[in-house]
């Protein structure tokens, strides 16, 4: 069973240089744990189409930890900085943009124009220069709707008599006393079962 792991302590610990983390008495093993997620974190960057069973191996053989300790190390990653086995939109994107870029200038040096046109139109789609930008909704600035419960018929646009809490009260008194019901008897479901 593994130990609970802060991963907000871990998300702040990263970006912060390890001489700095000993001065802050962060203890040795944790810091260990950083640059270890740093590494990984480089390279799975670096190779984004590698799998999470490929990642824990590469953990094992860099670091030589158990594969117990390897799986954590992943699992921790994959919070920190999101699940890279599906790439993402913005990602692919930048990916195409480079691509076109390097072609693009490519052609220039070649004198190929119609290359270079089609290149800059290829940049417009992937972008979707041609299209309006979708507005923003702005639904982060939906104040939720506070309901607090009430015994006040009022709120709904009901008339209340003058003496409501008093008519509440004696319905309460009266509905709640079933005598005949207070006593209950016990029944054995083994039994019936047995005798059906």
């Amino acid at each position: 069973m593994s130990i609970p792991v802060n991963t907000d302590e871990y998300q702040k610990y990263l970006p912060i240089d390890s001489g700095e983390l000993r001065r802050q008495q962060v203890p040795e093993h944790v810091i260990a744990r950083v640059e270890r997620l740093r590494e990984l974190t480089a390279y799975w960057r670096s190779y984004p189409q590698t799998k999470p069973s490929e990642m824990v191996e590469r953990c094992r053989q860099m670091f030589h930890l158990s594969k117990t300790q390897a799986f954590d190390d992943i699992h921790l990653l994959k919070v920190l900085i999101g699940n890279l086995e599906a790439t993402t939109k913005e990602y692919a994107r930048w990916r195409v943009n480079q691509m076109i870029e390097e072609d693009r200038k490519k052609a220039r040096e070649e004198g190929d124009w119609r290359a270079v046109a089609s290149m800059q139109k290829n940049y417009i789609l992937a972008n979707q220069l041609d299209k309006e930008d979708t507005p923003d909704m702005a639904y982060d600035k939906i104040v939720p709707l506070q309901i607090e419960p009430t015994d006040d018929p009022s709120v709904l646009g009901i008339k209340v008599p003058k003496n409501f809490r008093a008519l509440r009260d004696k319905l309460i008194k009266r509905y709640s006393r079933d005598e005949e019901y207070t006593e209950y008897v016990e029944v054995n479901r083994t039994e019936d079962a047995g005798n059906g």
